[in-house]
């Protein structure tokens, strides 16, 4: 009787540990579904905002061509050719194949500041290079220090601007701030207000997660804003 009672036992306790294996397993199929729904969901917006923005840039350079090729030369005032020009010379990106991202970062910086009448700094370290990341990459960069510029043009009502570019143990770190009014902390993004984001905002975050750049935006209100990109 004994030896019944303790092999009744020991099947228990074998059915008792298959149920455990099956439910575990289960979890475990469940998780790694749900993992791989979250990376092709990320793939694709991934994917959707690279298409995107490569759609964005290659209508930029059209119009950029209509207005230098067909208005430009059928214009007659010089300050109306010249902001036309400045048009052109916005919309059509950098060949970063021959122009070094530094020199076209600090020349965006000083065509802001004449552009607008708002300071800007401009601080690049000695040792700080581009050359390790694709012509492609350094486009999308140029772009969000670009965008930052006009939000700070457009919203910020500041005196002044900074863009910093520096070596960080990390990789590159590019800050770019300024003395404005900033951002209501309720207004940040996170949430149910990341919809209701500008259209600027959107851009530079759709950039920096193609090229896999680590962004922030930090502010207090009345003390200006701060676009944090660590590459």
């Amino acid at each position: 009787m004994k030896e019944t009672g303790y092999f009744d036992f020991y099947i228990h306790l074998i059915w008792l540990f298959v149920i455990f294996i099956t439910i575990l397993m289960l979890i475990l199929c469940y998780l790694f579904l749900a993992m791989r729904r979250s990376i092709e969901r990320e793939s694709k917006s991934l994917l959707f905002s690279h298409l995107m923005i490569e759609g964005m840039e290659t209508e930029r350079r059209r119009i950029s061509r209509e207005l230098h090729d067909n208005i430009l030369p059928q214009v007659r005032g010089l300050a109306v050719g010249d902001q036309i020009r400045s048009i052109c010379a916005e919309m059509m990106p950098p060949d970063f194949s021959k122009l070094s991202l530094n020199i076209a970062l600090a020349d965006l910086c000083g065509k802001f500041g004449e552009r607008t009448g708002i300071e800007c700094v401009f601080s690049i370290g000695k040792d700080l290079s581009f050359s390790a990341i694709s012509s492609e990459y350094q486009l999308h960069i140029y772009r969000m220090v670009q965008e930052s510029f006009t939000n700070i043009e457009k919203h910020s009502k500041a005196n002044k601007a900074t863009l910093i570019a520096r070596q960080i143990q990390s990789g590159i770190l590019i800050c770019i701030s300024d003395d404005g009014i900033g951002i209501n902390p309720t207004q940040q993004t996170s949430g149910q207000t990341a919809a209701e984001e500008g259209l600027g905002i959107k851009s530079i975050r759709q950039r920096a997660a193609i090229i896999g750049a680590k962004l922030d935006f930090i502010s207090e209100s009345g003390n200006g804003l701060m676009v944090r990109i660590e590459i």
